[in-house]
């Protein structure tokens, strides 16, 4: 499966890295099949691209923790023939470390590869700018935290040949108090995700119950509930939003981490209803790793 040893800028994971990582690589599979025959350039992006490298650990029978290291979705898309790939990526040390993985493994390939240092949030305006109506791209989006603004949503959503696959971090939703006594930080990163702040309104409700001083309490609606207003917020810039995403969990709190989105921005229903079917089907294969 991969190397004992650890690797420079390596991230770490676990079960849930390994649901996601399949993901990514069987759309990746399945989208270029579909595009064979297809006169267009085929174009991989990653926007939170990191070393190449990923350590999981586990513990083994005997409690020791063990760790093996894994292909980042990155090195995992030179698998495949994309015409070019463009790997984003805001630190120094991560994208040296993603160019001598990409060296090794894919020699043959470092000429197709645009590394490009920044904030992804800056940096893709000037990707989804060499992208024309000729092109087909797949991208992937990964942020570490809460680093993807909506703006840079809305500017992927106005290019009209971009699968993308979103990795929605769910500790938004922990920066939600349920009684919607949120510090105004916390409301701010929200909204900036979110792209409104109109979630304040729309997943909090009024408690038929009044505080010890007669003051008006507020709920937060149920967890499912706001995990659907999240891809209703997708849905109000793309043309098509996957109704299956893919819940990823912490495995040893069995705690929800984040929500792997599809969504796309071709509006041909052929097209949409195509890969609604594909997403489907790869989602419900991970049950099976």
């Amino acid at each position: 499966m991969g190397k004992q040893t650890k690797q420079k800028g390596s991230h770490f994971g676990g079960e849930w890295t390994i649901q996601k990582l399949h993901i990514i690589e069987e759309y990746a599979k399945t989208y270029l099949t579909a595009l064979k025959n297809q006169k267009v350039k085929k174009i991989y992006v990653d926007g939170f691209a990191g070393s190449g490298k990923t350590e999981l650990k586990s513990s083994s029978k005997d409690g020791e923790q063990q760790s093996v290291t894994v292909d980042g979705s990155a090195l995992l898309s030179l698998k495949y023939d994309f015409d070019e790939y463009y790997f984003l990526e805001v630190d120094e040390g991560r994208i040296t470390s993603l160019k001598e993985n990409v060296k090794t493994s894919y020699p043959d390939k470092v000429h197709k590869v645009h590394f490009i240092t920044g904030d992804c949030n800056k940096k893709l305006s000037d990707v989804l700018s060499e992208i024309t109506v000729y092109h087909r791209c797949l991208m992937f989006l990964d942020p570490y935290a809460l680093e993807l603004k909506w703006e840079t949503l809305e500017k992927i959503s106005k290019c009209g040949v971009v699968d993308l696959w979103y990795l929605f971090p769910l500790s938004a939703i922990r920066l939600m108090a349920k009684d919607k006594d949120i510090p105004d930080g916390n409301k701010d990163k929200v909204t900036s995700i979110l792209g409104t702040d109109e979630w304040l309104n729309e997943l909090f409700f009024e408690s038929p119950q009044l505080s010890l001083f007669g003051d008006t309490q507020y709920e937060r609606v149920e967890y499912d509930k706001v995990l659907e207003y999240i891809k209703k917020r997708f849905a109000t810039i793309f043309p098509f939003v996957s109704p299956n995403s893919k819940i990823l969990k912490n495995e040893a709190k069995n705690s929800p981490m984040f929500m792997l989105c599809f969504m796309m921005t071709n509006q041909s229903g052929k097209a949409q209803g195509l890969a609604s079917k594909i997403v489907r089907g790869i989602i419900s294969s991970t049950e099976r790793l």
